[in-house]
């Protein structure tokens, strides 16, 4: 006698209604582990794209860098260049970097003092950073307040500065106009022109990316005042397409060092990096993150397929009669372990979909809270994590119900029918 899809709907509700606790514990382990993953994957898809969004403001990821280094002890006494403007000449005007934008910038350690309205004499350690006229769009800064450098700053030689978010409001006492506000570099007086606005520091720490602690001045001023021979501390390449960033900065990083290295005559007297070599090892940490995370899942649904398998093997003990009347009437054992595997997978996707469902709902809800707190945060819904989660829940309602199943197709009828 084959079962009915009406007559399993009224067995599955008969369970929920004599075992309503059990059942909603049972439930609420699968519901846990089907909406955690789609829970995680929206997490983690949206959190990856914001870190993205973050370290591209924050570390550059499309730059490359070339900084001087001392050479090997066993090159130490070989002919070579020192690193400079025309090594950012030469990769500006090189085909191989495919329209890359080369920027180079001197900078050292410098003190810089100013003497406040009240006489008290300010001090602070900083970078001093020789600017090119185009600084501003190729490190992606903005201006707080006064003004960007000018042409007439480069051809005059003018000595003006753009301070730091930090240099502002640490030793300007953040003051509202600069007017005639004149601060001391290493013994050279600067106007300040400029504040920057503040921009995140992460990845490389106290190295090129610190803008609060810079003090900018033109590029020319730095070379007449502090560096001559247009020596350089920096040269730095952005790369033009975005697209594939990742591959076109590890294969253009080694042209960069290719040529810099032939310039100086085969001696690598400096040293060259770009986050993108970087970037293995952090979609590495992302995917051991995600394994760690859906693991967990992965446990919660476990966990209520036992509990699955508890309530199966209650409710068989509790059907006994039942069972052995079906058999009777000419139920075959095939269709009694069907019955109760059915019901063991119906119980399990219940737990999938309301878990689904919730899943949904939190990740809204963290979102919302996300954007809030720490900028924009995509709500994403991810299909294969709903796919997957409904199907697991669904494969382990199945599994953990096969054992009660296959108990309850072995009973045998005449003793299931004598049992109270």
């Amino acid at each position: 006698m084959a079962m009915r899809t009406t007559d399993l709907v009224k067995s599955v509700r008969h369970t929920f209604k004599t075992a309503r606790l059990r059942v909603a514990l049972t439930l609420l382990g699968v519901m846990i582990g089907s909406g955690a993953m789609v829970l995680l994957a929206g997490l983690l898809t949206a959190g990856e794209e914001a870190l993205v969004r973050l370290a591209q403001d924050a570390n550059e990821t499309d730059m490359i860098e070339v900084s001087r280094s001392d050479p090997p002890r066993k090159d130490m006494h070989k002919t070579t260049r020192p690193l400079s403007g025309y090594d950012a000449d030469a990769l500006a005007h090189s085909q191989l970097l495919e329209g890359a934008q080369v920027n180079a910038a001197g900078r050292r350690q410098a003190n810089v003092t100013w003497r406040a309205p009240d006489g008290g004499l300010r001090e602070k350690r900083t970078t001093l950073f020789g600017a090119e006229i185009d600084a501003r769009s190729f490190y992606r800064i903005e201006m707080e307040r006064g003004r960007w450098l000018v042409a007439d700053d480069f051809s005059q030689r003018r000595r003006v500065a753009i301070v730091g978010q930090e240099i502002w409001a640490e030793l300007l006492e953040k003051r509202t106009s600069l007017a005639d506000v004149r601060v001391t570099v290493d013994g050279v007086v600067f106007e300040v022109v400029g504040v920057l606005a503040h921009k995140p520091t992460m990845g490389r720490g106290s190295g090129t990316w610190m803008w609060n602690r810079r003090v900018l001045i033109p590029s020319s001023t730095y070379g007449a005042s502090f560096e001559s021979g247009r020596r350089v501390n920096g040269i730095f390449i952005r790369l033009k397409d975005q697209g594939s960033l990742v591959a076109k900065a590890r294969a253009l990083t080694d042209v960069v060092e290719q040529m810099v290295l032939r310039r100086h005559h085969g001696v690598k007297n400096f040293e060259i990096d770009s986050d993108a070599r970087g970037h293995g090892q952090e979609q590495l940490i992302l995917r051991i993150i995600e394994l760690m995370l859906f693991g967990t899942g992965v446990v919660a649904l476990f966990v209520g397929g036992i509990n699955i398998m508890n309530i199966m093997l209650v409710t068989v003990t509790e059907r006994t009669k039942e069972i052995g009347l079906r058999r009777a009437l000419g139920a075959t054992p095939r269709e009694i372990a069907t019955q109760f595997l059915l019901e063991a997978a119906v119980l399990a996707g219940a737990g999938g979909l309301l878990g689904i469902v919730g899943g949904i709902a939190l990740t809204f809800g963290l979102s919302v809270v996300l954007t809030e707190v720490l900028g924009p945060w995509r709500f994403v819904v991810e299909p294969w994590a709903i796919a997957l989660s409904l199907g697991m829940a669904l494969g382990t309602g199945m599994m953990f119900g096969l054992f009660p199943a296959l108990r309850a197709a072995r009973l045998d009828p005449v003793v299931a029918l004598r049992s109270e």
